[in-house]
Formats: C-alpha cells, sequence, structure tokens
C-alpha cells in the first residue's frame, strides 16, 4: 500500500540522502553529457550538507517535505517551498526505478499541491529536466503550462530545463 508521509528531522535524514543519491544518479543515466553541470548543483559527497538544506528550505511553515512509501519501503519523495507569498515550488519529485508506473510521483505531486493550497498559495510551479520526458508528461496531465524560465539560480543548466506552473 501506498502511504505518503511528511519527513521528519533528524529522524528521516538518512532516509531522504538515499532517496536523494537515488535522484543523482537518475539525472547522470538520463543526461550522463551533462554530469559535471549536474555536480554542479548535486554533489554527492556533500549529501549531508544538501539534506541539511532540504530540511531548512523546506521544512513547515514554509514548505513540505513527503516520502513515499510502499508496503514500509521508502520509494520516493518530493519537496514544496513559498517562493514568495502566494506562489508555491513543487522541486525533486523522485521515485525509485523499481517504483515507476505505480502513481507514486503523481500523488507526491499531488500531495504537495494540496499542503500548498492549504497553506493559501494560488499558484505552484516547477521546473524538470527536458530529458525527464515522464515528469513533463505527469505535470501536463496535472494541468501544468509551459511557461518562461522563473529563475535564475542555475544558469549553467538552462538548456536542460523545462518551467511549468498552473494555478491552485
Amino acid at each position: 500500500m501506498l502511504k505518503i508521509e511528511r519527513a521528519t528531522f533528524p529522524k528521516d535524514a538518512q532516509v531522504v540522502a538515499d532517496l536523494f543519491l537515488g535522484y543523482i544518479d537518475f539525472l547522470f543515466k538520463r543526461s550522463p553529457e551533462e554530469r559535471k553541470n549536474i555536480l554542479k548543483k548535486y554533489d554527492p559527497e556533500k549529501i549531508d550538507d544538501l539534506v541539511e538544506g532540504f530540511a531548512k528550505d523546506h521544512g513547515r511553515p514554509n514548505g513540505e517535505l513527503l516520502i513515499a512509501y510502499l508496503d514500509g519501503k521508502p520509494i520516493g519523495c518530493g519537496m514544496m517551498r513559498e517562493m514568495e507569498p502566494g506562489i508555491a515550488e513543487i522541486q525533486r519529485v523522485f521515485v525509485t526505478t523499481d517504483a515507476r508506473g505505480l502513481g507514486a510521483g503523481k500523488a507526491i505531486t499531488l500531495a504537495l499541491m494540496d499542503r500548498a493550497r492549504k497553506d493559501g498559495k494560488t499558484i505552484v510551479r516547477l521546473d524538470t529536466g527536458r530529458a525527464l520526458v515522464e515528469a513533463s508528461g505527469l505535470y501536463e496531465a496535472l494541468g501544468f503550462e509551459e511557461r518562461s524560465p522563473y529563475h535564475q539560480d542555475t544558469p549553467y543548466l538552462d538548456h536542460l530545463i523545462r518551467y511549468y506552473e498552473r494555478p491552485l
């Protein structure tokens, strides 16, 4: 049975780290020619710092960090944060290879959207890699529309990114 739970820190730090290392590996496999640029943003050698940052940036009350479990085993995660009043950003939705196709990515995304709505947000944004065609398909099926870039956090990755937005 699929279950989505809020991550708590420091208890869930290792689970988030393990899932995120899987996410980094997935990005390397999908865009091997961009390994150097991906490492600029997500260095696996600095996973503890990354997870600490996620806990801070996506923790309550201004965000959410969720873990998906299937029969008690962690299979995915997703994060949401406030960008500005009324606007939330969904980030780093990831599902392990063996759990893809079971609806976990959709469930995580919907739960993050619901949390943003409950937090009073009226717009949600996200970006995803051009090579992550399954993610783009999911977001478009959920009513996200492609838009112009809404941030310049990683200009060295702009050629790899699609930006989306939808009202809540």
